[in-house]
């Protein structure tokens, strides 16, 4: 999951860091690589707390969305921190690549089985982050088809 999240960042992110003087050629990648972390991270922690609907409501995923803000602010902390990007260039590279990448996620998710995918690969490897979600959701009442486990079928039957 994080090389096709990685992707997405290459195609969303390439022009706002490699074009972008205050971020030194040497940082292109490493920054592009925290912005993968932290769009992986914070899709764990959603789905961890039970809370990844709050992400992914309705169309398209809108700046003004808590979640969305959450995953910028830390990618924004991150690289400010490590390569001692300006905030202001850091929030524009954020503002430039973090929604688009969570709506690519969102797009991948509407095709058939994609989002299971999506929260399958973010459970795997981790028994007891997928163990956790599922008893958040049961315990949330997010099993909504009953089947003992909170997965895509779930997640649709919300909206």
């Amino acid at each position: 999951m994080f090389e096709q999240i990685m992707q997405l960042v290459q195609q969303h992110a390439q022009e706002a860091v490699v074009n972008n003087p205050e971020v030194p050629n040497e940082n292109n990648e490493a920054v592009m690589q925290e912005a993968g972390s932290s769009i992986t991270n914070g899709l764990q922690n959603l789905l961890s707390g039970g809370e990844l609907n709050a992400l992914f409501q309705g169309g398209s995923v809108a700046s003004g969305n808590p979640a969305l803000q959450n995953i910028s602010g830390n990618f924004i902390s991150s690289i400010t921190q490590k390569f001692g990007i300006s905030s202001e260039a850091a929030s524009g590279i954020a503002a430039s690549a973090i929604p688009n990448v969570i709506n690519s996620i969102q797009n991948m998710g509407n095709s058939s089985g994609g989002m299971q995918q999506v929260l399958s690969n973010l459970t795997s490897g981790n028994a007891n982050l997928g163990s956790i979600a599922n008893s958040i959701g049961s315990k949330l009442g997010l099993d909504k088809d009953g089947d003992g486990d909170v997965d895509f079928d779930d997640l649709k039957k919300l909206f």
